[in-house]
């Protein structure tokens, strides 16, 4: 019997939602519409602890998505495990430990907590104090980061895949930007004052230079060439030179990938900033959720 192939295989198992976007939408609709059918028209009732007890375990099983991403040692022990058993329930495993199906996961789960958190409010545990009121605000910016960066990450790779010029590595993108500035200064080497002249005006401030991050955001959320309305101008001024008309377009060249590299730069700045925002919510909303149960605890004489 022929065996099908290990993409075959796995295809069987994909997520039915490929977008986490879509994933996102999909878990706070669902959240909205239990709330609706149990609490407004069923008369379920949580009461606080059980709620904050379920808020809390909620928090907790988000957080072991960080710990995945930072230690294989879970994943090692699994797939050793999964060694043992047959080989479709060894597959099954192998793609449940996936990053993907982790990210997935714990989108659900982020959203999915606001639901036992909700039932915790309507209890009235949460009273007016000034830190059950900082709770809910880190708890609100915690999950509004993680749809915006679940969005980024979906957004970010396709567009740096439609880029003339790109590199997936900051340190990538820096050599490349001293290599096209190097490049430039050698090209100019032993020609005309005018040509010279002209690269100084126009060309050297772009190599030199930084392009506004309104302009570099604007080109990464309309999917445009940042570099095109800025070295359009330049390219016309070329009939000018005469016989070094082609060597000025080869500068305007290096100029328009140079923009294009720093937008490239942008974006891997920009597809990370979010997440080093997102963790240092989570560890402020960890301290204020441990300082809301100590004082819960204390006050309850526990």
């Amino acid at each position: 019997m022929d065996e099908q192939s290990p993409r075959a295989a796995m295809s069987r198992h994909r997520l039915p939602v490929h977008s986490t976007t879509l994933w996102t939408l999909i878990c706070a609709a669902l959240v909205v519409a239990v709330h609706i059918s149990l609490v407004a028209r069923g008369g379920f009732h949580l009461g606080s602890y059980a709620s904050g007890v379920a808020t809390l375990a909620a928090f907790v099983l988000a957080a072991t998505y960080s710990l995945r991403k930072r230690s294989l040692w879970a994943s090692l022990r699994l797939l050793q495990i999964a060694a043992w058993l047959p080989s479709s329930i060894a597959r099954r495993i192998a793609y449940a430990d996936r990053l993907e199906t982790w990210r997935f996961t714990h989108v659900a789960i982020g959203i999915f907590l606001l639901l036992p958190l909700w039932w915790h409010i309507e209890a009235g545990s949460l009273r007016a104090s000034t830190v059950e009121v900082a709770l809910a605000v880190l708890v609100a910016l915690l999950v509004l980061s993680g749809v915006a960066g679940a969005a980024i990450q979906e957004f970010l790779p396709h567009a740096m895949r439609l880029e003339p010029d790109h590199e997936v590595r900051p340190q990538d993108v820096e050599e490349a930007l001293v290599l096209i500035y190097h490049e430039a200064e050698e090209a100019i080497l032993g020609h005309s004052e005018k040509l010279v002249t002209a690269y100084l005006e126009n060309i050297r401030p772009i190599l030199r230079g930084a392009e506004p991050r309104l302009l570099l955001m604007r080109a990464t959320l309309t999917g445009a060439d940042p570099s095109a309305r800025r070295c359009a101008p330049l390219r016309a001024r070329a009939a000018e030179l005469g016989a070094e008309a082609q060597l000025f377009q080869l500068l305007v060249d290096l100029a328009a990938r140079k923009i294009r590299l720093e937008q490239n730069r942008f974006n891997l700045t920009f597809g990370t900033a979010w997440l080093r925002l997102h963790m240092a919510l989570m560890l402020l909303t960890g301290f204020a959720v441990g300082f809301h149960v100590l004082g819960i605890l204390y006050l309850d004489g526990l």
